[in-house]
């Protein structure tokens, strides 16, 4: 095999990341826009010692579940079409793709644990693999006709000037067609970033990098949660599909509810607090979060007022540097934690702390597969945890990414 050769042959499984694999001449490579079963003829793009990836040519013979690309946008200017960035599984049928998915969990959970079916629930799917995002950013720049507002396109960074987005809601789709008609198009720089964002309380709304809304809002929206109505800085983080994350929300709060013996909270990363808002509301007793976001902090303590919850937040860095995990803990023996890290996961030095903690019961609830199993490796390492259950949350359709919320017992 060397470097643009053409190869036949059968993709074996969809890998995270979405890429097919197929081995030839014992060396796996692999190949996206692919389906498990598929006999594919490629090019080789790429060597290293022990994989190589490469470029459909063709497919010789087609899975089942293979569709027309659902996924395009098209360039207003040249009409020319492209997938959106990320949408690796826009050429499989929706089952298929959460299918896959699963597979690549249970993947990641057997190299932790033994049998994982006993532990590894049903895939929870997206009500709408479409149109399902509240958030989205665009970028700008000049083309030959004009100013250009799209997605840039790897790895070239060209930005495609496109009418809408088929994993945006609605009504972005809507404020991104108003703004292409105002006055406000025309003054757009090229190189500025433009993010929309829609709550069913405060609608569309869009601002260019940080500068303040194009239309009268507060700086906080309002998100609809099983919380109830929860105050979120607008340019902070929230779960970007409405329906998945109300149901991933709920689920934690049933999982805790379960158990009122361990009625103690603590909220790790917790963001503006729905997590522990919710399993309070469940049932909880003392509630402490730790978030390292200012606003974010601000924030989950409106809320708590708001909702009459007697809950401490706390603005603090978590890591080496950080608040010492033993000071936030209460009662261990009647604690719950909640941890919600961003994609890199937990700082290694908490998660040791948590796994040498002696708190009853983890909730882990993580978008990265990758970073999940290197922290749960930790934490199973203590000997002190073993996992009961996991499940799917299937956040980002039509992406190779997914939520996966875990729990951990004594």
């Amino acid at each position: 095999m060397a470097l643009n050769d053409t190869v036949t042959c059968r993709i074996e499984k969809l890998v995270y990341g979405g890429d097919g694999l197929a081995r030839i001449d014992g060396r796996v490579v692999f190949i996206p826009g692919t389906a498990a079963g598929e006999t594919v003829r490629a090019r080789i793009t790429q060597l290293k010692a022990s994989f190589a990836r490469a470029r459909v040519e063709a497919i010789i013979d087609s899975a089942a579940e293979r569709i027309p690309p659902c996924c395009r946008i098209e360039d207003r200017t040249t009409g020319e079409a492209f997938q959106v960035p990320g949408c690796v599984y826009d050429h499989l049928d929706y089952a298929a793709e959460l299918q896959a998915k699963q597979q690549q969990l249970a993947a990641f959970l057997s190299r932790l644990t033994g049998n994982i079916d006993s532990v590894l629930l049903p895939p929870f799917a997206a009500p709408s693999a479409l149109h399902y995002r509240n958030k989205i950013v665009l970028h700008t720049d000049r083309g030959p006709r004009g100013l250009r507002l799209g997605y840039r396109l790897e790895p070239s960074h060209q930005v495609i000037d496109m009418e809408a987005c088929p994993l945006a809601c609605d009504a972005i789709n809507a404020a991104l067609t108003d703004l292409r008609k105002s006055h406000s198009f025309q003054t757009l720089s090229p190189g500025a970033n433009i993010t929309f964002r829609h709550t069913p309380h405060d609608g569309a709304v869009w601002w260019i990098n940080r500068e303040p809304p194009s239309m009268p809002c507060a700086e906080l929206l309002t998100e609809i949660s099983p919380a109830g109505p929860l105050r979120v800085p607008r340019d902070g983080f929230y779960q970007v599909n409405p329906a998945v994350g109300d149901a991933l929300v709920r689920t934690v709060a049933a999982w805790f509810a379960e158990v009122p013996a361990y009625s103690e909270l603590l909220d790790l990363y917790c963001g503006v607090g729905v997590f522990g808002l919710a399993c309070h509301a469940a049932g909880g007793t003392r509630l402490t979060g730790i978030e390292s976001g200012r606003n974010a902090v601000a924030a989950a303590k409106l809320n708590a007022a708001a909702l009459g919850v007697p809950a401490t937040f706390l603005c603090r860095a978590l890591g080496p540097d950080g608040v010492p995990l033993d000071t936030l803990v209460g009662d261990a023996r009647r604690t719950t934690a909640l941890v919600d890290p961003p994609r890199d996961g937990m700082d290694a030095a908490i998660t040791r702390s948590l796994a040498a903690s002696g708190i009853a019961r983890l909730f882990y609830v993580s978008c990265d597969p990758a970073t999940l199993a290197r922290d749960l490796k930790i934490v199973l390492a203590s000997n002190r945890y073993r996992i009961t259950r996991a499940c799917l949350f299937d956040m980002f359709p039509r992406t190779a990414h997914f939520e996966t919320l875990v729990e951990l017992s004594e």
